[in-house]
């Protein structure tokens, strides 16, 4: 692992930083654990449950003053990523949901999804 590997924040602290930021801004929120490591027997037993690969790793249900959105889909990935890092089924979830009037995002970092939200019309 290089040197600029090190330094750079991993996808977990990303999110954690951007949690802290959703929460200081009093959204209502969630993230999605979809990804990590899983026995067989648990990635099965959550697949029937409905777990569905690509679904995006924050969901917020506030929405900006005077949007008609039911919420918005963060796909969050760390900073220095490219948009080859979005997956073919998180792109897909990210079209679904913007189909539905979802507001949708790819954010590189905790900082970028703070000025794309701002950019949308939150307050964070």
């Amino acid at each position: 692992m290089g040197k600029r590997e090190q330094t750079r924040p991993t996808e977990t602290q990303e999110q954690i930083a951007l949690a802290r930021v959703l929460r200081r801004a009093q959204l209502f929120f969630t993230a999605v654990p979809n990804g990590g490591y899983r026995l067989r027997s648990e990635a099965r037993t959550l697949k029937m449950m409905g777990v569905r690969p690509g679904i995006p790793d924050v969901l917020v249900f506030d929405v900006p003053v005077g949007s008609k959105a039911p919420g918005l889909a963060i796909e969050l990935k760390r900073v220095g990523g490219v948009p080859s890092d979005v997956s073919k089924a998180q792109k897909a979830c990210l079209a679904e949901l913007k189909a539905r009037g979802w507001l949708t995002m790819v954010a590189f970092g905790c900082d970028d999804a703070k000025q794309q939200m701002r950019r949308l019309g939150y307050v964070v």
